[in-house]
């Protein structure tokens, strides 16, 4: 979802100082990724490559070559850098711009094998499954500094980390009566992680510095630079490697479903009016790009998703819910048109995407991105039950 908060007096030097920032950031991420220095990204850990060890000998040669074309990076020009596929093996760099690699031996070839989501799959058995309902975003209070806030004509804002957590709180009991117990990541409109943005302003100046030079520290602009920086650090990054923690230490799901709403580009900032547009689209993971793999622990997680084929219920799920968008809400399927997207599979809408929340969670995760939240047609529906209309606590059916 990409909402904007409205802009009032000094517009023009605002949108200027945005674009230099978002500049810099975008230099910035061009260096980071493929510089010899690149090692992790924001926050990350250094992997540890032996919990691979497990998987050897477990994916024969062709799966591996199959799955990496189909699902987690379609260009050699991206991986040949950092992976190297032998008759045998396929050996991957364990750290950036160092001859260090992590050999991960294949098994012998079956023409049985799993290669795919077999034609006509549909979603897991729910029956005696952990499932655990990620509500995007945090809302509330924090929905500004996420830039997941919009408002019109003196209406209640949208904000949609609680939209999202309404619709995890309405979508619980449903999957209960399933036979599945679920499990909400967050319960109210509040942060996971502990910490807040000012504990992440070091590190902020330090990453100004590396991308804007130590020329101006005092001016406003890198000042705005800092806030920016140290912010996106808590909402973005510290935020979902704070979930991906519960998740992976405490509530151990069998599947993470991430509830978002998404919402289009305004054609004129100042005077918004609402779009007609309103689609759907749900995610995988996948997709990884070359800037990407740069980073140590991205290419760590590549191949644990990978060994794990995590991407082989996720696809089926994922197909479930994109027809059942289409059918049930008359939702045309949203389609990317950028290589940062991967078209997976024969069903409209469903794509993979290189996320921070659906590469880190150790398990199958569906990311989905329904309803346009400033359409002419869902607007009416969120302001109806922000308004009280239908009731509150949950969304309109």
């Amino acid at each position: 979802m990409r909402l904007r908060i409205s802009f009032s007096s000094g517009l023009t030097r605002f949108m200027v100082g945005a674009v230099v920032r978002y500049i810099l950031y975008l230099v910035s991420v061009v260096i980071l990724s493929f510089g010899l220095n690149a090692k992790t990204t924001s926050l990350g850990q250094v992997p540890q490559w032996s919990a691979l060890d497990i998987f050897q000998k477990t994916m024969s040669r062709s799966e591996f070559i199959h799955f990496l074309d189909t699902v987690y990076c379609p260009r050699p020009e991206w991986w040949s850098a950092w992976i190297t596929i032998d008759q045998d093996r396929v050996r991957i760099r364990k750290v950036s711009g160092k001859d260090d690699w992590y050999d991960l031996y294949f098994s012998k070839d079956n023409n049985d094998s799993l290669m795919s989501v077999p034609p006509g799959n549909s979603s897991p058995d729910p029956e005696g499954m952990i499932i655990a309902l990620d509500p995007g975003h945090i809302g509330g209070a924090w929905s500004k500094m996420e830039r997941r806030h919009f408002s019109l004509n003196g209406d209640p804002p949208v904000k949609e980390g609680d939209l999202s957590l309404a619709v995890a709180q309405n979508l619980a009991p449903r999957i209960e009566a399933l036979g599945a117990t679920a499990v909400l990541v967050r319960k109210f409109s509040e942060p996971v992680t502990q910490q807040r943005h000012k504990d992440f302003r070091e590190i902020a100046k330090q990453w100004a510095e590396e991308v804007a030079g130590t020329e101006d520290n005092n001016s406003q602009e890198r000042e705005l630079l800092i806030k920016d920086r140290e912010e996106l650090l808590f909402y973005r990054v510290d935020e979902i490697r704070a979930r991906a923690e519960l998740i992976n230490q405490s509530i151990k799901p069998d599947l993470v479903i991430c509830i978002h709403l998404n919402a289009a580009p305004w054609a004129n900032p100042v005077q918004k009016e609402l779009v007609e547009r309103n689609d759907h689209h749900v995610l995988v993971n996948g997709c990884y790009m070359g800037g990407e793999l740069a980073y140590d622990d991205q290419r760590f997680e590549l191949i644990l998703r990978m060994v794990n084929r995590w991407h082989i219920p996720e696809q089926g799920l994922a197909e479930s819910l994109a027809s059942s968008f289409s059918k049930n809400a008359g939702l045309v399927a949203f389609s990317y048109k950028g290589p940062n997207a991967l078209k997976i599979g024969e069903v409209p809408g469903v794509w993979a995407r290189n996320l921070l929340a659906n590469r880190k969670y150790r398990c199958p995760v569906v990311f989905l991105e329904p309803y346009v939240a400033n359409s002419l047609a869902v607007y009416p529906r969120i302001q109806n039950w922000l308004q009280g209309k239908k009731g509150r606590g949950r969304l309109p059916d």
